[in-house]
């Protein structure tokens, strides 16, 4: 909470105005999207076996070009569309699961493999001419307020306090934790680990899917590979809200606040007026700075 503080400050003294409840509004709206990313990789992560997704960008840009195809830009078919999309989402996260447990393909060969799978299937599919636009439900979602609240703002609590009791309170949330700190002692304890990875990656898939649409209502229409930065970024959100590569340790809290993190840091850049390429080199640095800090033992994040 305090470098998200100390940023806004930051913000505010650079750009006047960058701290007004309209900025930190689309700050909010924008993190909300990178935080659907970020469920995936915290589960994943957690789950151990050096477990990372470098597909959940891909994934989210195939969720919004088949959402705006298959809904054709009304309500009456968003159901439709979303059902569709879990069914994706699962086949996606068992293709991963299977090979990643059974076949013993490593996490981050498998899912950069399916990447290339998922974007060229959204290419055939679309034969490179995305079509339709986001029901309106999507908009109002995406960009839509309840009063002075964006509903950005309550999907995000939402998931927060979702995500952290099924993390904590659920058995599938303990055994994850078991899973990913030591698998062999999760076999002993009579846990299917097989079970838990699999069900692991089948989320992360549908969370893909589904984070896929929310980023169509918050755009308003699909492009290609328009979700293709979440994967990286994810990771970071992830990592800069403590949890650890290793596995076994970390809470879904702070990998949203990691999120909001990153986009505060990308806000504050186009705020002082850096030219993209600077901005972008700017941007990775200070990035690989916070990796190298964060990734180390816990006492050093103090």
């Amino acid at each position: 909470m305090s470098i998200i503080v100390l940023l806004l400050i930051l913000g505010q003294i650079l750009s006047p105005g960058f701290a007004s409840l309209g900025n930190i509004g689309t700050i909010v709206s924008i993190s909300t999207v990178l935080a659907i990313a970020a469920i995936a990789q915290t589960l994943i992560i957690i789950s151990g076996n050096e477990g990372i997704d470098l597909s959940i960008g891909a994934v989210m840009s195939m969720g919004a070009l088949l959402g705006a195809v298959l809904s054709k830009g009304m309500n009456t078919e968003i159901w439709y569309t979303v059902l569709i999309l879990i069914g994706i989402g699962i086949i996606i996260g068992l293709i991963n699961g299977i090979a990643i447990q059974f076949i013993n393909i490593p996490p981050l060969v498998m899912t950069l493999g399916m990447t290339s799978v998922v974007n060229g299937f959204a290419l055939a599919y679309t034969k490179g001419l995305p079509s339709g636009g986001a029901p309106e439900i999507l908009v109002k979602l995406g960009i839509g307020h309840l009063g002075p609240i964006r509903w950005m703002l309550i999907l995000g609590i939402v998931l927060i306090i979702a995500l952290e009791l099924v993390l904590r309170k659920t058995r599938y949330g303990k055994t994850l934790y078991l899973v990913g700190s030591n698998r062999m002692a999760a076999i002993i304890s009579g846990i299917s680990v097989n079970k838990t990875v699999l069900l692991t990656y089948v989320i992360a898939s549908v969370a893909g899917t589904l984070g896929g649409l929310v980023l169509l209502g918050y755009v308003g229409s699909a492009q290609l590979e328009m979700g293709k930065d979440y994967a990286l970024l994810s990771i970071a959100a992830v990592v800069i809200g403590g949890t650890s590569l290793t596995g076994g340790q970390g809470t879904y809290l702070g990998s949203a606040l990691g999120s909001v993190v990153l986009v505060l840091l990308t806000s504050v850049l186009v705020a002082v007026g850096m030219p993209p390429g600077v901005r972008v080199l700017l941007q990775g640095l200070i990035l690989l700075l916070i990796l190298l800090i964060y990734s180390r033992e816990p006492k050093l994040r103090q």
